[in-house]
């Protein structure tokens, strides 16, 4: 789609109706043995979520962590979850799998724990939009299982449920609060994907394009790794400290370095927000200035044009020098100007 014929039906859905996209990108890991819970305790950055209530059914945890070096660089990010019959499935992306199973193998023992790719067996779909839950609940209802929007509507970022009563496994409604619209995810056993997502379509859902969700991600502030994340970045500088790091657990890799951060009170450099005007969108990696120096103090990792915020708007890394509310040259020191601004787990912290 592009930005001449933007924002089209399928970014408007989101905020008066529904809108639906599947994830094929996405990968699943099931973490099972005599103690998976204590050995990912280990490695990740946030503390896995408790067993699911007898039955496995209700609303659970759905926890969002990193998985560090031992230098506090990100491998990836995942979101974990307690399995009904035991365990723990991860769900995480492309360009972060094959790091995380190495990482996985060489860490985790195998007499306590062991790690099996599930990617094959579950299927990601977002549903986006004030109607989603009425949708989800018919959609479902449709296929047997007895959820009513009431039990949906609640579900919020971090909590998940779990609907049980299908001979091919849970089906898990999960809150997403990655974009500015009002979400859900649907993690269901594979074979169900496409007919659920139809389901989703006959009753009046839009397919959401890939660029209309990247607009709504970038007008919450929200990162995704392979894009504002990668290999190199400590998830403090990204602005995880809340959502990805439990500071309270005990020893994970890459723990020291995120301490000494926290302590220290500081990154040398941190995402934020950028307002670009009426400025074109710029691309990855697009150099960001100091005016006064003409020295880079940045750079851009997504940008948009965006309908909510009026003007051209951007993500990107900025050095501890340049404060919220100045301004930085885009491109070069005399391009055009970007306000830059804070950003939290809310989203952008604007005046």
């Amino acid at each position: 789609m592009s930005d001449s014929t933007f924002p089209g039906p399928d970014y408007r859905a989101a905020f008066h109706g529904v809108a639906v996209k599947s994830h094929p990108g996405r990968h699943f890991l099931a973490v099972t043995g005599k103690a998976p819970g204590d050995m990912l305790n280990g490695l990740l950055s946030n503390s896995p979520p408790p067993p699911l209530s007898p039955g496995g059914v209700g609303v659970g945890s759905a926890v969002y962590s990193t998985l560090l070096t031992a230098k506090g660089r990100m491998i990836t990010d995942l979101r974990i979850f307690a399995a009904s019959e035991g365990g723990f499935l991860l769900e995480l992306p492309s360009v972060g799998f094959e790091g995380a199973v190495a990482h996985f193998k060489k860490f985790l023992p195998p007499r306590l724990a062991a790690v099996e790719d599930h990617t094959s067996r579950f299927d990601l779909l977002t549903l986006l939009g004030p109607d989603s839950p009425a949708s989800i609940a018919s959609v479902l209802s449709g296929r047997g299982l007895e959820v009513s929007r009431e039990d949906v509507a609640p579900v919020r970022e971090g909590e998940e449920l779990v609907l049980l009563g299908l001979e091919d496994g849970p089906v898990r409604v999960v809150g997403n609060g990655d974009t500015v619209a009002p979400g859900w995810d649907l993690i269901l056993p594979s074979g169900l994907s496409e007919p659920v997502r139809r389901g989703f379509e006959e009753e009046g859902a839009i397919s959401l394009s890939e660029h209309a969700l990247q607009v709504l991600r970038i007008e919450k502030g929200r990162p995704v790794f392979g894009k504002d994340m990668d290999e190199d970045t400590i998830p403090l500088e990204a602005g995880l400290q809340t959502r990805a790091i439990d500071n309270e657990k005990g020893c994970y890799t890459g723990q020291e370095v995120v301490i000494r951060i926290r302590d220290r009170g500081h990154v040398n450099k941190a995402l934020r927000g950028l307002l670009l005007g009426e400025g074109p969108v710029a691309p990855p990696d697009t150099e960001l200035f100091n005016p006064e120096r003409e020295k880079s103090v940045g750079w851009i990792t997504s940008s948009a044009i965006s309908p909510l915020f009026g003007e051209t708007v951007a993500l990107g890394y900025i050095k501890r020098l340049v404060a919220p509310g100045e301004t930085v040259g885009v491109g070069e020191a005399e391009g055009p100007e970007a306000r830059v601004v804070a950003l939290n787990d809310e989203g952008w912290v604007l005046d």
